[in-house]
């Protein structure tokens, strides 16, 4: 258990003024806070079958490229694009109980002895105890979630500031939702009390308040004209999204999560493309005018899933929704993946049609399983 002591020393770590920062127009904080509850009828969505045959498809392209790449370097130094991967393999297995999701996850823990990348602080390495934490939740056994204990454990005992550790956009999605899922898992709210905090600067630190978009890492601030990516800005609405869907109805922090999740989706939406795409440098589409597929995934994943969960209104929301699935739906290659992908990078850039990733197919999968009617228990 992570004791006192130690979080009254992350409590020194943030300041009133940056929890303010994740409040826009909240000056107080409901006693009880209740859940959004995902709507079960009149959804919008595409058919259902059409939704899963086009996540088979991707995911099915995909993991062969992943598995491939696995073979070649079995030990690899960094894991993160894979974990986003089965991050959304996970979200399909739950929302569709299909074995063959299933199973590829089974596989790569095992594959790993349920272990993680060996950089001890960073949050790309922990992104895989996402996935060993929602088969831990489903499935049970203790090995499953030893290694990301440990790990987060050890991240508390030596406390420093969110904007030190979670310095750019992508830690937002790696990370957080691993601290929410462990305080569920083992009961313990210290977990997700610490990463309250760790949230709250780090966060703070990337905010950009005119424009309520977000910069990919402090060195942006320089530069003329500003540059907001798109991805980077995809990782942290879906961060919220994974975090929010973790918290407890009660959470004293929801209300907070609840309104910069609202106002990022705000900002978003302006700057979806006539076909429905996102275009890599937000401020400035025209820059790279190609459609990129990861940004528009992640966006149209957080944005179907604050409709679904009623935080955003549906006549307002749903169309741009639809509008991304068809353009992504026009992005799969013939062999089924995901296409229009940016490749690994830290700002906007060029996208081929045949650029495939990892966390575009994770991405896809996630929104996917969010279009569903149901979530079906495995």
């Amino acid at each position: 258990m992570i004791n006192n002591r130690l979080l009254s020393v992350y409590s020194t770590l943030a300041s009133a003024a940056l929890i303010a920062v994740l409040t826009p127009g909240c000056q107080s904080t409901p006693k009880n806070v209740v859940a959004p509850v995902r709507a079960s009828t009149a959804r919008p969505w595409p058919n259902e079958g059409e939704v899963r045959e086009h996540m088979k498809a991707v995911f099915t392209s995909e993991l062969k490229s992943v598995l491939d790449t696995a073979r070649k370097e079995p030990h690899p130094k960094e894991d993160w694009q894979a974990a986003v991967f089965y991050i959304g393999v996970s979200a399909a297995w739950q929302a569709t109980g299909d074995k063959d999701y299933h199973d590829a996850l089974e596989q790569w823990g095992q594959s790993r002895n349920w272990q993680l990348a060996p950089r001890p602080r960073h949050a790309d390495d922990m992104a895989a105890g996402q996935v060993y934490l929602e088969m831990h939740e489903r499935e049970g056994g203790p090995e499953r979630i030893a290694a990301i204990r440990a790990r987060v454990d050890a991240f508390i005992a030596t406390p420093r500031p969110g904007r030190v550790d979670w310095w750019w956009c992508d830690a937002f999605f790696m990370a957080p939702p691993v601290f929410v899922k462990l305080s569920a898992a083992t009961g313990d709210a210290h977990y997700r009390e610490a990463m309250h905090l760790l949230f709250q600067d780090g966060i703070a630190a990337l905010w950009d308040e005119p424009n309520h978009l977000f910069y990919r890492d402090q060195h942006f601030k320089k530069e003329a004209p500003l540059v907001f990516w798109a991805r980077g800005n995809g990782w942290v609405l879906a961060g919220l999204v994974r975090v929010l869907d973790g918290l407890p109805a009660n959470d004293p922090m929801r209300p907070r999560y609840e309104a910069l999740f609202k106002s990022l989706a705000a900002s978003i939406v302006k700057r979806q493309g006539e076909d429905g795409a996102w275009r890599a440098d937000l401020l400035n589409p025209q820059t790279f005018p190609q459609p990129e597929s990861s940004s528009t995934a992640f966006f149209a994943y957080s944005l179907a899933w604050g409709v679904n969960h009623g935080l955003l209104a549906r006549a307002d929301y749903a169309p741009a929704v639809l509008k991304a699935w068809a353009a992504l739906e026009r992005a799969q290659l013939p062999d089924g993946n995901l296409g229009r992908v940016q490749p690994k990078g830290d700002r906007p850039a060029a996208t081929k049609a045949t650029d495939i990733a990892p966390y575009g197919a994770g991405a896809f999968l996630l929104l996917g399983s969010e279009l569903l009617p149901h979530r079906t228990s495995p």
